[in-house]
């Protein structure tokens, strides 16, 4: 028998396995985890606030809070990854925490489901992939579970402080990954008349000028960064990331836009059910006649059931009708379909679900073993990384879309250049370096140095002296 403190603290205990799996077996993984450091350690190194860089240029397509965050850890660590990665294992720990708030702010007197959530949540395939990569999807979830568990405070009592602190985390989650927070908490706002109680809660135009306010509020931690970057950048922050980014996902013309088929998502859906479905008991839950019964007993659990499952399934099909697509859009409703997995499988022993996920991470474990042997070899940008760090004086420039992989590997400290004719480039810049990308080995005598790749290799050509 499992001490019950020790219990409660064997999730998060398991998500700082999946992290030391992560970092001893995987490299950081370009495009996103390489440049996203890469872009931190810019700002590190300027000490620039405001504007992000990319390549010692601005970037200007993303915000700035994920930075700002691991920036504040390497002040403390120090520059590395492990740090990074402490910033990552702090949000994915209070994703796993808020979302059990949630459950129990939406039923109250159910501890049996309550119970099950840590386990459900860190357990899950997706929380497993994404709670061990650099990227800003888990830090999104907590400003949305946290804007949420404010506006549920909010329809109960009426205070419009609950409202105020609801905008101010939308206005935390714009600064994490733009206007998309909108679409992760507009979905419930939107739905309320649908979920709200109807004897103690808030009539419809009372909320709905509540979350006005809270709209209003989430200007304000939006503005004290926005308005210097868009000084310092001459507006060109506002139009690249509100207008260009966020209108050229929806459309698929942004570069990179990852435009992918309606369905896309609906697909990926199964992989909310691992590693669930493998338990036998899951297979016995008669769900049909136990939503039939909720549903003929008129009973209260339908609102916090409809917020739920309605808030999912708006939030799908937004993305999937927006043309840019990748499946980490959707962690951020991750929290509302655990909950309804909890609530349907409150009946399943906790040991089940503590069990499955511990399989879970003997096969992430044992995969990336194998595979720091194997696939991510092809991954790690860590060998150019030495290669160019031990001659960092020279000149050097890209030949091709360079997205700042290798600035934070290499602890790089000025730019490359573009160029898109190498020769000539090496002609001017006698003992320069050109990298490029190239399908095959290549033969020419100029490469001092190659490394494959996913997609062929990165070769590096040497000027003469």
């Amino acid at each position: 028998m499992i001490p019950a403190h020790v219990e409660r603290l064997l999730p998060y205990l398991f998500l700082l396995a999946l992290t030391c799996i992560a970092v001893a077996f995987r490299p950081l993984l370009p495009v996103d985890e390489t440049r996203y450091l890469s872009v931190t350690w810019e700002m590190y190194l300027s000490g620039q606030i405001f504007v992000p860089t990319m390549n010692f240029a601005p970037y200007l397509q993303k915000p700035p809070l994920l930075f700002w965050l691991i920036d504040l850890a390497w002040d403390i660590f120090g520059a590395s990854r492990v740090a990074a990665m402490l910033v990552i294992f702090v949000a994915s720990s209070l994703v796993i925490w808020l979302t059990t708030r949630l459950t129990k702010t939406l039923f109250p007197r159910r501890d049996d489901i309550a119970s099950r959530i840590p386990w459900l949540v860190a357990g899950s395939t997706i929380f497993v992939i994404y709670s061990t990569l650099i990227l800003f999807d888990m830090l999104l979830t907590i400003f949305v579970l946290a804007a949420l568990l404010s506006l549920l405070a909010f329809a109960k009592n009426g205070n419009h402080w609950h409202a105020v602190l609801a905008g101010l985390f939308i206005g935390l989650g714009v600064l994490t990954k733009g206007p998309v927070v909108l679409i992760h908490v507009g979905a419930p706002i939107l739905l309320y008349p649908f979920w709200r109680d109807r004897q103690a809660g808030l009539a419809t135009p009372k909320f709905f000028a509540g979350a006005g306010l809270a709209i209003l509020a989430a200007l304000i931690p939006v503005a004290i960064w926005l308005v210097p970057a868009t000084i310092q950048t001459k507006g060109n922050f506002v139009y690249d990331l509100v207008w260009n980014q966020s209108a050229g996902r929806v459309t698929g013309h942004l570069h990179n836009s990852h435009g992918r088929p309606f369905y896309f998502y609906v697909v990926l859906l199964p992989i909310m059910l691992i590693p669930w479905i493998f338990i036998p008991e899951v297979w016995r839950l008669k769900l049909g006649a136990r939503i039939r019964g909720l549903i003929d007993t008129k009973s209260p659990d339908l609102r916090a059931l409809r917020l739920l499952s309605f808030s999912f399934v708006a939030v799908l099909l937004v993305f999937s009708a927006i043309s840019g697509k990748q499946p980490h859009y959707l962690v951020p409703m991750l929290p509302f379909a655990t909950i309804l997995f909890g609530y349907f499988m409150a009946e399943i022993p906790p040991a089940r679900l503590r069990n499955s996920a511990f399989v879970l991470l003997a096969i992430f474990g044992i995969g990336h073993a194998a595979a720091s042997a194997t696939a991510f070899r092809r991954e790690d940008l860590m060998p150019l990384a030495k290669f160019i760090a031990e001659r960092k004086n020279a000149d050097w420039a890209v030949a091709f879309d360079y997205q700042d992989e290798v600035g934070f590997l290499a602890r790089l400290q000025k730019p490359f250049e573009s160029t898109d004719n190498p020769e000539e480039w090496l002609r001017s810049h006698p003992g320069g370096y050109v990298i490029d990308k190239s399908k095959d080995t290549g033969t020419s005598e100029q490469i001092a140095f190659r490394l494959h790749v996913e997609r062929g290799y990165l070769v590096v050509l040497k000027g003469q002296h």
